[in-house]
């Protein structure tokens, strides 16, 4: 899998996502130092919520609970403004905010990766995704991996339109079809 390259970090749009409505929610689990040391927490990633230990991990397999990152933006830098500027450090900042998803929630991201030989084709596909099917999933890096087979494990995602982000960068509108 390859990252699709972007400009910053992660952004996320909720649609239409029941879990902000309905409670479950997880915001009380700190990033697992060891997953986190080097990576950033961004929005938009699917994330195994390991709640007995109060960890948030990447998603590897289905032995945990896997949840989609939200977390409010801050700003850090007033000469960076805007969302792709956005993380959370795995070990001294905020706590994430993840939302467990349910069958029909909606949200807009690009912290995506793809399986296509390279990103053009990657874009190509995303243009045709009402005639062939993309799906999404988790990934061992956080991202959600869109391919045309269904995830093994997790949420499986429906690419429903290729948008933008309030910046006006790539985005892509997915829907959730199975928990």
């Amino acid at each position: 899998m390859a990252r699709l390259q972007i400009d910053g970090y992660g952004q996320i749009e909720i649609n239409n996502c029941a879990f902000r409505r309905d409670g479950r929610i997880e915001a009380q689990c700190a990033p697992d130092t060891t997953d986190f040391a080097t990576a950033k927490l961004e929005n938009g990633m699917l994330l195994a919520v390991d709640a007995a230990n109060r960890k948030i991990k990447f998603a590897v397999d289905s032995s945990l609970p896997i949840a989609l990152n939200y977390s409010a933006e801050h700003m850090y830098d007033e000469r960076k403004p805007g969302l792709k500027n956005f993380y959370l450090n795995g070990t001294d900042d905020f706590f994430p905010r993840l939302g467990y998803l349910a069958i029909g929630d909606k949200f807009t991201t690009k912290c995506v990766s793809y399986s296509e030989a390279s990103e053009s084709a990657f874009i190509e596909a995303l243009a045709s995704y009402k005639t062939t099917k993309l799906y999404g999933g988790a990934s061992s890096d956080g991202t959600i991996a869109v391919s045309s087979s269904k995830p093994s494990y997790g949420p499986v995602l429906e690419v429903i339109e290729k948008t933008t982000m309030p910046d006006g960068t790539l985005g892509i509108k997915f829907r959730c079809i199975a928990e």
